[in-house]
């Protein structure tokens, strides 16, 4: 799903993320129907975000993964990054959130985008490393995906700081929408005047 999401560079340097109220309307009811489906219906959502974003980087060389567009833009390994870290911390939510409780450090401060806008904690110097993250990152969701027809609560929530607040099979779905959000992006940096040819 394209969400359109567009950055705004501030004065002081931060950036503002916008985003289009239809499409933003579109994205929550994503999240909202996603969450009421079977553990294996998820699974398949979440399965497909993560095929495509690997097929997105697919035969990408450590120089092309390392290209910027620009100096104040992400190249593919930092995107990847990002992605990997949103990846991680979606895992441990989702399962510490099936459990009644929030990882240890979560509350109402990381629910504000200061703390959540751009998160990137995972460094990589390869695109091997990268892949090899992204599937161990992927398999932890799995792991919660496929007990979510058990008895999980769903009565706790964490606030995501653009679409509101999330149930832990909601927030395994949002991994859908952040791999799509992000494959895009991988597309414009290949089209990048100048990308390598290796």
């Amino acid at each position: 799903m394209d969400l359109e999401l567009t950055y705004i560079k501030n004065p002081d340097g931060s950036q503002t993320l916008t985003i289009p109220e239809d499409r933003k309307a579109l994205a929550v009811a994503f999240l909202r129907d996603g969450g009421t489906k079977s553990a294996a219906e998820i699974e398949a959502l979440v399965e497909a975000g993560h095929e495509a974003l690997l097929r997105a980087i697919d035969g990408m060389s450590d120089a092309q993964s390392k290209f910027k567009p620009a100096p104040d833009e992400w190249s593919v390994l930092e995107l990847m990054a990002h992605v990997v870290t949103a990846k991680q911390i979606v895992g441990v939510l989702c399962a510490a959130m099936a459990q009644g409780q929030l990882p240890p450090g979560f509350g109402p401060p990381l629910e504000v985008a200061a703390a959540q806008d751009g998160v990137t904690v995972a460094q990589f110097e390869t695109m091997e490393q990268a892949r090899a993250a992204a599937g161990d990152a992927h398999a932890a969701l799995l792991k919660f995906v496929r007990s979510a027809d058990g008895p999980v609560n769903v009565e706790m929530t964490f606030r995501h700081f653009v679409f509101g607040a999330y149930n832990c099979r909601e927030w395994a779905i949002f991994q859908r929408l952040h791999d799509d959000d992000h494959r895009p992006q991988i597309d414009k940096i290949r089209a990048t005047p100048g990308f390598p040819a290796a």
